[in-house]
């Protein structure tokens, strides 16, 4: 079978630590053009693909003349406030295309790229998938798999978290660029959120700082919703922290805590007899401690091969864009809620509209 011509078009930091590794030694996949803003940068990613097996790669002066090639999926990596424009113009094109986060900066980008992402379905049979891969982390599944076990009985808050000490200078700290941390960890923070719930959040309360960075985007960011059936999470990225719990999931019976790749489960009791007169109860906590499975950021690999199995149509793309729809619809509400300093509430017909 042959492989897949791929095309990248923003040649920058995602791309080479990111997409060229996995893309180097996928089978499936054979890179054929790259393309950028700056000309350079385009030149050297191509020139690393040549010497490396893919002898028909080039770097092209022009989009345009990118997508006038056979190529049958591009990679979109450009700069947050290009995405969608870009992504549009390939799939217009006739392209598959996956596309980084954020997929769209507001729920207006994210109406407008879908419109164009049922057009190029129906034409041409291509497919837009937005990249989660933290969608795909070994945390998500695990943490999963010990909720619907019941062993920490009936889950009412999940506090997912990131933080750093490290300060950023390139594009992500300006707004004209669509940079700021929640426009950059909120899709991986808050996707997972969603994927674990799997049902409606309906109130939003959010506060934005710029702490350390230069640029004029928030570096921290702080987000506690309410879901339809009540659960409460808690969203963040903080600068000048970076030993906090990843997770925190509470239950009636016990918690979950995920900590650098170690999953820390407590499945607490209350042995008898009960004392009324006591301050509080006795309890036994039956801890286990353990590494993670697999990749808690995602196995790229195994995701590139879900991505030839969607392109060859031999399935539908694992993150729906009624899901993405809905993730940006939180984070929207999240902007709206820390720019005003007022709870957001999303309605039912916010939730899951019709595409």
């Amino acid at each position: 079978m042959a492989r897949i011509k791929t095309a990248i078009i923003g040649c920058g930091k995602n791309a080479n630590e990111l997409h060229t590794p996995i893309l180097l030694r996928h089978p499936e996949f054979i890179v054929t053009g790259t393309y950028d803003l700056v000309y350079d940068r385009a030149e050297k990613l191509a020139k690393v693909f040549y010497l490396n097996g893919h002898t028909d790669c080039k770097a092209y002066e022009s989009s345009e003349a990118l997508l006038a090639t056979d190529v049958e999926y591009i990679v979109v990596l450009t700069d947050s406030v290009s995405h969608t424009k870009v992504a549009a113009d390939c799939l217009r094109a006739g392209k598959n295309v996956l596309i980084t986060k954020p997929w769209a900066l507001d729920s207006k980008d994210a109406a407008f790229i879908i419109d164009e992402a049922k057009k190029a379905k129906a034409k041409y049979g291509v497919s837009l998938m937005p990249f989660l891969p933290q969608n795909w982390g070994t945390d998500l599944s695990t943490i999963k798999e010990i909720i619907d076990s019941g062993d920490i009985g009936q889950v009412y808050m999940i506090r997912r978290r990131a933080g750093t000490f490290g300060k950023r200078y390139d594009w992500q700290i300006y707004k004209k660029f669509g940079g700021g941390y929640l426009n950059n960890w909120g899709p991986h923070l808050l996707g997972q959120l969603l994927a674990l719930v799997d049902e409606p959040v309906v109130q939003v309360f959010a506060e934005k700082r710029q702490v350390i960075m230069d640029g004029d985007c928030e570096d921290t960011f702080v987000a506690m919703m309410k879901t339809q059936s009540g659960i409460i999470l808690n969203c963040e990225h903080c600068i000048m922290v970076d030993k906090l719990p990843h997770w925190i999931v509470q239950g009636s019976k016990g918690t979950i805590f995920v900590t650098d790749g170690t999953i820390d489960v407590h499945k607490i009791s209350y042995p008898g007899p009960i004392d009324p007169t006591a301050y509080r109860s006795k309890t036994e906590d039956d801890n286990k401690t353990y590494p993670l499975p697999g990749q808690y950021n995602g196995d790229r690999f195994a995701i590139y091969s879900h991505i030839a199995d969607v392109i060859r149509h031999k399935c539908e793309y694992r993150v729906p864009l009624t899901f993405t729809r809905n993730l940006t619809t939180v984070c929207d509400a999240i902007h709206t809620s820390a720019d005003t300093d007022h709870i957001v509430r999303i309605s039912p017909e916010q939730w899951n509209k019709a595409l």
